[in-house]
């Protein structure tokens, strides 16, 4: 498991330093929109914080992200049955798939809620 996170951490700086080169300083504000530049990134943590279409995620070891979802988004229980936004709360432990924006935000294409937390809201 270590080294798992150890990789996606990796994988991120890399892609992160690799986008960075290539926008020369260029920033997205807002909701990026997917282009070229952006790549599939898949991570798994625990909601720690939510606003309206935003969730913040921590991987453990002092690692946050940012995830945007929207209608898109293809939220599902771990039973595999459709979930919905409501279910995205505080304290679950889920898995995102989706694209790494040059802003370092991920723009989620499929959930995964793999298990409940507390339901704080």
């Amino acid at each position: 498991m270590v080294k798992r996170r150890v990789a996606i951490l990796v994988g991120f700086l890399l892609c992160t330093l690799l986008v960075g080169r290539a926008t020369s300083g260029a920033s997205l504000r807002g909701v990026p929109n997917l282009s070229a530049q952006d790549s599939d990134f898949t991570m798994e943590g625990k909601i720690t914080d939510k606003t309206a279409s935003k969730l913040t995620i921590s991987s453990g070891e002092n690692i946050i992200f940012h995830v945007l979802y929207n209608d898109q988004t293809e939220i599902k229980r771990k039973d595999g049955s459709p979930g919905t936004a409501q279910d995205l709360h505080i304290g679950v432990n889920i898995q995102v798939a989706g694209s790494l924006a040059e802003s370092g935000e991920i723009t989620a294409k499929k959930i995964e809620i793999e298990a409940e937390g507390s339901k704080e809201h």
